[in-house]
């Protein structure tokens, strides 16, 4: 509520037992009080004093049969301000420097008068058929609302100003997004690939089970791809477990077939040496080599693989960043496999395709994200989707449990190791202090001392690789039977005789990230259980996040359920994926707007051409997005 009133008294109390100074102010409009109170705002109490007229914006609250206002924003009125101006909505801005509120008004005001009639820079035909009002209006009316106007259409941003300017930052985003698409359309590489019987039936050889219809039906739209003449630029989401990773190494073997190098990037070491063990074992019988490059592995090692790729010796390669340093050089690279995308941005997706003349490109995330994220992060990639799990494969069930049922759940792990079962205990990051160190070592030592017949080993991203490694191994052969962990096990560990994992302090995790995690059991024979221990402090909320966990193993609907809940700045991943920041547009409250937006800007692109659009909307798309977008120039 805003309400605009007298000060009748003001009351300054200090509570001993909360060690807290409150300020009380009475106000009063001739129709009814409301009291006003600042907790520990004491300074307060030397200016705001009986006969003043103050502005209060805030949440009201009722304590008995007073009304009460607890913090709110608020501005003293001067005897000049003209009360015709503080009628209807009134404006709240957060504050500008040392401006108050109030000046910040004046100063708006001031601004959309001089500014009078913007040129529009979309077109009349997107206007009309989208119902939109022009940038003038919507500005007039973000700023200054209409008294008719709803207040539940101010409070989620969904008046015809703030839809304008909301689908304007859509559609500039994804303008962009369609000009970089084009672009990528009207390169050519060497050649389409050659995709005959024979080669598919020597691929379907190296096999050791068969692939699944959702895995046949995107190898097909790759293959699609692969025999163009432009290069590929396709996204392939699969969840947890659904065999992303084959699918890539037989588009990395049809390149190499036909006279390319592939090469393969992952975000971690970890992840990197995972995908370089099992593409050996699959391409083994063809008699290649994997080559490996990482920052972990000796310089003398480092200069061999990478002159082996200067030569085009290697020709399927793994590795980390490493592949995009200036001393990484491929000879021919045919095809570019960028895995768990999300955790790369835009730059170093293009620094890879940089390594060669205009390679195919795919890549890949096995974390869930909803489709409207999908449209702002990817929308210039084609998009494949694995959605059927290879068979065999296990359900898990998912529990919830509060921190007092911590103790409960030692007991069913002890009834887990006594059953021969092996455990993954999921724990928050270790910071880079020593009390982040402390911390873990303290969690190592309680499973240790609960679970004494059992061997216990933890790996986090502060160990050396080397140990790391050998802890993991030890575990995969069954050496350990408990294994205390951060999130580096995330992604690319598979230990299909592990069936249960604990992540404790489960709140603190992102529901895309617990799905994950959950990912690393249901890899073998046995059922498998995920556990969310909660924290101490959590609440109401966050258990209503953990038990959408309980109800689904669709990685895509906990993702969609995931943004309404934290909205998608604090989705895993996707700082640094390169997700835009929108001022006015919300990808909660307008995913509607952005469909519209898409679908009118590949409608224009593809219709009239990037030379053929407005200038206005290329110099927009190029001041917000180019740089993000890689479009050095654009028109």
């Amino acid at each position: 509520m805003t309400a605009v009133a007298l000060v009748r008294a003001v009351n300054l109390v200090k509570t001993r037992r909360r060690r807290m100074e409150i300020l009380n102010v009475l106000l009063d409009d001739g129709t009814a009080a409301l009291e006003v109170k600042f907790f520990n705002r004491a300074y307060l109490a030397d200016w705001i004093m009986p006969g003043l007229r103050m502005l209060v914006h805030g949440v009201p609250r009722r304590t008995g049969r007073r009304l009460e206002l607890h913090g709110p924003e608020f501005e003293v009125l001067q005897p000049g301000d003209d009360p015709a101006e503080i009628t209807g909505w009134v404006p709240v801005y957060e504050k500008l420097g040392p401006l108050s509120p109030r000046r910040v008004r004046a100063a708006t005001g001031q601004a959309l008068a001089l500014v009078g009639e913007i040129a529009d820079p979309l077109p009349a035909d997107v206007l009309a058929r989208r119902q939109l009002v022009g940038r003038s209006e919507a500005l007039r009316l973000v700023h200054r609302p209409t008294v008719e106007t709803p207040a539940e259409q101010l409070a989620s941003r969904r008046t015809a100003g703030h839809r304008r300017l909301a689908f304007d930052e859509f559609f500039l985003l994804e303008l962009g997004l369609a000009v970089r698409r084009q672009r990528i359309r009207a390169e050519r590489k060497s050649g389409g690939y050659a995709i005959d019987d024979a080669l598919r039936r020597r691929l379907g050889e190296l096999l050791p089970f068969t692939l699944t219809g959702a895995q046949r039906r995107v190898l097909k739209e790759i293959g699609d791809d692969l025999r163009q003449a432009w290069p590929m630029h396709r996204l392939l989401f699969g969840d947890v477990g659904s065999g992303k990773t084959v699918v890539a190494a037989l588009a990395m073997l049809v390149a190499i077939e036909n006279g390319y190098q592939a090469a393969l990037m992952a975000p971690t070491e970890i992840l990197a040496q995972q995908h370089a063990r099992n593409l050996q074992q699959l391409v083994l019988s063809a008699g290649l080599k994997v080559d490996l490059l990482t920052a972990g592995l000796r310089a003398a090692e480092q200069r061999e693989t990478r002159a082996r790729m200067a030569s085009g010796r290697a020709r399927l390669i793994v590795g980390t960043h490493s592949l995009i340093s200036e001393k990484a050089d491929f000879a021919r690279l045919g095809l570019t496999v960028i895995d768990e995308q999300h955790r790369f941005g835009v730059v170093q997706r293009a620094d890879l395709v940089a390594k060669g003349e205009h390679p195919d490109l795919l890549v890949m995330s096995a974390t869930p994200i909803p489709r409207t994220l999908a449209m702002v992060i990817y929308g210039d990639l084609d998009v494949s989707i694995l959605d059927e799990k290879p068979p065999g494969r296990k359900p898990i069930k998912t529990i919830v449990r509060t921190h007092d049922e911590r103790a409960r759940v030692m007991e069913g792990l002890a009834r887990a190791l006594a059953d021969g079962r092996q455990i993954y205990v999921v724990r928050p990051a270790v910071d880079q202090s020593a009390r982040g160190l402390k911390a873990a070592e303290e969690g190592l030592a309680e499973y240790r001392a609960r679970f004494p017949d059992a061997r216990v080993a933890m790996v986090h991203g502060r160990i050396k690789p080397a140990e790391r490694q050998a802890q993991l191994d030890g575990f995969a052969a069954g050496e350990v039977q408990i294994l205390v962990a951060t999130t580096v096990i995330e992604v690319g560990i598979d230990v299909p005789s592990a069936s249960v994992i604990v992540v404790e302090d489960a709140d603190r995790f992102g529901l895309a990230q617990l799905h994950q995690l959950r990912g690393r059991v249901g890899r073998g024979a046995r059922h498998s259980y995920c556990v969310l221990v909660a924290s101490e402090d959590a609440s109401e909320t966050a258990f209503e996040r953990l038990h959408v966990l309980e109800r689904t193993d669709d990685g895509f609907r906990v993702a969609e359920r995931d943004l309404e809940l934290r909205g998608p700045g604090e989705l895993a991943g996707t700082a640094q994926s390169g997700l835009p920041s929108f001022q006015v547009a919300d990808l909660v409250r307008h995913q509607d707007l952005l469909l519209d937006a898409r679908e009118e800007a590949f409608r224009l692109v593809e219709r009239r051409g990037e030379h053929g659009l407005p200038q206005a909307l290329l110099e927009e798309v190029l001041r917000r997005h180019g740089e993000r977008l890689r479009l050095a120039e654009i028109g």
